[in-house]
């Protein structure tokens, strides 16, 4: 029997490590092809998780500065959202663009429904949050004029679609206040299909 050759051993090993790497990636954030779209349109009531796509998990290490703030019950000051218009801003389009936009989603999910939970009470948390959320939706809309990409467009609609819809909790309360910031949306567009979604979008949450 001829001896294994020393480089074919590294070149099994170095594949065997490939495979590994690939199937760890694939388990915890997923591929940038992946993850670059909007992720929490089937999350359900709640927007962490979509089936085995940990979204938070994914992205809380991107921004922990931000979701400190955000995740915190006890803090009603504004989360830094620099870094994260500068991303969902980026050109050219790649996944950071896609990791602000879901970011900001799951900030205002959780900011929004804290807000409605404190809307009974004799405080000052539901107008807060109701401010917070507001400068929060307005990263997107800012966005969407910004890039012209129409695979971020079509994202950043969806998350207003998403919002409008009320499958999350406290959101189905608040969907029509985003209205007239999605109506504002179709100036920018001149793509007819995607600016009759963003007309079509805007009737129905004005019903709300």
């Amino acid at each position: 029997m001829r001896p294994t050759r020393p480089w074919r051993i590294s070149l099994v090993c170095i594949a065997h490590a490939a495979w590994a790497l690939a199937c760890a990636s694939s388990q915890v954030g997923g591929t940038d092809a992946d993850a670059m779209r909007y992720r929490l349109a089937d999350s359900g009531s709640h927007w962490d998780i979509v089936g085995q796509d940990r979204v938070l998990d994914d992205l809380q290490p991107r921004y922990p500065d931000f979701f400190a703030v955000v995740l915190d019950p006890g803090r009603s000051d504004e989360p830094p959202t620099r870094r994260i218009r500068l991303h969902l801003e980026h050109a050219p389009v790649d996944r950071r663009n896609y990791d602000a936009l879901n970011a900001v989603a799951m900030a205002y999910f959780e900011l929004n429904y804290r807000g409605e939970t404190s809307r009974g009470n004799a405080d000052m948390g539901f107008v807060s949050a109701g401010f917070r959320t507001a400068k929060l939706a307005a990263i997107p809309w800012r966005a969407y004029g910004e890039i012209q990409d129409p695979n971020l467009r079509d994202a950043i609609l969806d998350f207003f679609q998403d919002a409008g819809q009320g499958n999350k909790l406290g959101a189905q309360a608040t969907a029509g206040r985003l209205s007239r910031i999605v109506a504002s949306l179709a100036p920018k567009e001149p793509d007819p299909v995607r600016r009759a979604r963003i007309e079509a979008l805007a009737t129905a949450l004005a019903r709300e």
